[in-house]
């Protein structure tokens, strides 16, 4: 399969990751804190395939979440996009050989999502307490994103290494 018909394949793909982080995920909470599924698939992704693809990626994942959650259109694509700029430094040789590249990974991704989108609702004109919503829901989001991708490392090492394209 090449590049080409992969992103094809992720259109859709990305529907149903996005679906699920919609209608399965908000059961998964854990003292009202919920992973950020796109955010670790994004991280992933960057991981795995570097952050030029992961932003095409990371683009498209924001849509579908956009028309689902009725935030502002752009607002995730633009904050997984920024995940995927900062993540996919830790790309191929580098994240294979040292298992604190893809947790620090998913730590700045959720990070960056979370404060990203936070500045677009901001723009848009809501006031959100910056120090309580860190408190409250990214730090320990940071926590719950970072055992998912703990418990992913070993299933992505196993994948075949990928070269970034352009």
């Amino acid at each position: 399969m090449n590049r080409a018909s992969l992103y094809f394949l992720m259109v859709p793909v990305l529907a149903v990751v996005a679906i699920v982080h919609s209608v399965v995920v908000p059961h998964l909470a854990i003292a009202h804190v919920r992973p950020d599924i796109l955010v670790v698939f994004v991280v992933a992704w960057a991981l795995l395939f570097g952050g030029a693809s992961a932003l095409l990626i990371g683009f498209v994942a924001g849509l579908w979440m956009d028309v689902l959650s009725g935030g502002p259109m752009g607002g995730s694509s633009l904050a997984l996009m920024g995940v995927a700029l900062v993540t996919g430094i830790g790309h191929a040789r580098f994240f294979r050989s040292n298992l604190l590249v893809p947790i620090v990974s998913i730590g700045l991704g959720t990070l960056v999502y979370s404060y990203l989108y936070l500045a677009v609702l901001a723009l848009v004109g809501h006031r959100l307490p910056i120090w309580d919503a860190t408190q409250r829901l990214i730090l320990p989001a940071m926590v719950y994103n970072g055992a998912i991708m703990l418990l992913l490392t070993p299933f992505l090492n196993r994948l075949p290494e990928q070269r970034e394209v352009g």
